[in-house]
């Protein structure tokens, strides 16, 4: 009780310092394990090789986070030297030229995304996050960060362009997995990278198992000021609509690029496991 209430008047004491307009720009540096599993008559053990290491290159990536004290607008830094090649499988499988808008006090959840050439406006509500607030504290920078978990259940999705003995070219299996994140009442906001939020002060880090988020950059105050705007462009879907819609499109290239048992599709077999 005593740490909790230190927290609560840490995160009073600076709400209470800083400008009324207080806003800040986050900028967080990603790094992303892919379970992507190829199966293929069709690819040599050195081909897969080379298109997993491409992949886990671009998995690295810098985002930043726009913020004030309720909304907040996650993006990724443009990159130039992105491999064309790939553009297509690291938007499906990355998300890439997503805008995430979360507003913390309404719990809107508004994300912008591209997928196969088609722009898409995912509404939907944040998701609340049991967090437990640990004694823990390490420096992130000049910040000291305090760490907190939470349990999360997420869905492992397979997708095979050979059917299994019921007919089914994809499989869904659910997982529990621990978040372990660490936060900054100096920075007195409810907000972090992606989806993450619900904690007193700045998400500084947080590891979902496969995916690392670190803030390498915090600016707050910028002299120009920040501008965030909910993304309004694209055909409104649920979250749930979405992820079926691009499951179907994952299953519609298995079954033309892999083949399938009568030999379609150019005779081997591919097998493609994604967990997220």
């Amino acid at each position: 009780m005593k740490f909790l209430f230190s927290i609560i008047l840490s995160l009073v004491l600076t709400t209470l310092s800083v400008a009324q307009n207080f806003q800040g720009i986050a900028t967080y540096k990603t790094s992303t394990s892919l379970d992507l599993k190829m199966d293929s008559t069709q690819m040599n053990p050195d081909q897969q090789a080379m298109i997993m290491n491409m992949l886990r290159k671009q998995l690295q990536k810098e985002y930043e986070l726009f913020f004030n004290k309720s909304e907040s607008v996650y993006k990724e830094v443009d990159q130039l030297d992105q491999e064309a090649a790939f553009s297509g499988i690291m938007a499906m499988v990355t998300g890439a030229d997503d805008i995430n808008y979360k507003n913390v006090g309404t719990r809107a959840n508004v994300r912008q995304t591209e997928f196969f050439g088609k722009r898409f406006l995912i509404k939907d509500t944040l998701e609340l996050t049991e967090w437990k607030l640990g004694k823990e504290s390490k420096q992130i920078g000049s910040y000291t960060c305090y760490k907190a978990t939470a349990q999360r259940v997420v869905t492992n999705r397979t997708f095979s362009s050979e059917e299994d003995e019921e007919g089914n070219h994809s499989n869904e299996e659910q997982d529990t997995i621990e978040l372990v994140a660490w936060y900054t009442p100096q920075i007195p906001i409810s907000q972090g990278p992606d989806n993450f939020w619900g904690l007193p002060g700045l998400i500084m880090e947080v590891d979902n198992g496969q995916t690392v988020m670190l803030c390498s950059k915090v600016v707050l105050n910028p002299k120009n000021g920040v501008n965030i705007e909910e993304p309004k462009e694209g055909e409104e879907v649920s979250e749930q609509q979405f992820n079926d819609i691009r499951d179907q499109k994952l299953k519609e290239m298995q079954e033309m690029y892999g083949g399938n048992r009568s030999g379609r599709g150019g005779g081997g077999s591919m097998r493609i496991q994604i967990s997220r």
